[in-house]
């Protein structure tokens, strides 16, 4: 199983959420990820990583492949490595 980092690197808190194609048993739900930290998805391939702002008015994602990082910078710069 593979995996993907998201990295909150904004200075408020970020809501994230990374679709599950690859991994039935994962959880598909928004997660609250805090300013400055990182937290981890177990996936299997191709997958969704999408942000929203608190009031869920704007998003942002990208599709991307398993054991990469993805950076969120702002919602109109998500940077994948």
């Amino acid at each position: 199983m593979g995996t993907f980092t998201i990295v909150n690197n904004s200075s408020s808190a970020v809501s994230v959420f990374v679709s599950k194609y690859t991994n039935s048993k994962g959880s598909d739900d928004w997660y609250s990820v805090p300013a400055g930290q990182a937290e981890t998805w177990d996936r299997n391939g191709w997958e969704l990583v999408a942000f929203k702002n608190g009031n869920d008015s704007n998003r942002a994602g990208v599709y991307v492949h398993t054991n990469k990082t993805v950076t969120f910078n702002s919602l109109d710069n998500i940077a994948v490595h």
